[in-house]
């Protein structure tokens, strides 16, 4: 058995209750197979980078599970005849992968627990001194010097 690491993107019209039903299918297709579901992570729906099947948006859905190499093969047979799931991409682990609770999802907004009360500030943008307004002030200092 090895593992395995899969994106799959599912048609944005479906609402939660819908995607769940279809990431539990892709789950009961891989089980079937004798695979192994190791993690789950739902991106939610994103913005795509090019057009698939006429949409902009997909709801994007990581998976990780552990096969045989000949299920893959069939997993991407299935996949392909699913028509609410729009793409999916299958790549092969060389490790264990290293499975926190975590989400995964490159867009997730969070704050570590160890930063304090100025780093939170200077990350988020709060505090910082807007250069280009003292550039303002000395240009207009200058000019009346000149006057």
């Amino acid at each position: 058995m090895r593992y395995y690491e899969m994106l799959f993107i599912v048609h944005p019209n479906y609402e939660q209750d819908q995607l769940d039903a279809i990431v539990n299918a892709v789950k009961k297709e891989i089980t079937a197979k004798n695979g192994k579901i190791l993690k789950v992570d739902n991106w939610g729906k994103r913005k795509l980078a090019y057009l698939i099947n006429k949409q902009r948006y997909g709801s994007y859905v990581l998976m990780y599970f552990e096969a045989e190499p000949a299920t893959i093969k069939d997993l991407y047979e299935w996949m392909e005849i699913q028509s609410q799931i729009l793409h999916q991409l299958v790549i092969r682990l060389e490790n264990e992968p290293d499975l926190s609770a975590e989400s995964e999802n490159p867009d997730a907004a969070y704050v570590r627990s160890d930063q304090t009360n100025d780093e939170k500030k200077h990350d988020s943008g709060e505090g910082k001194k807007d250069y280009n307004s003292d550039d303002e002030e000395e240009e207009s200092e200058e000019n009346e010097v000149e006057a």
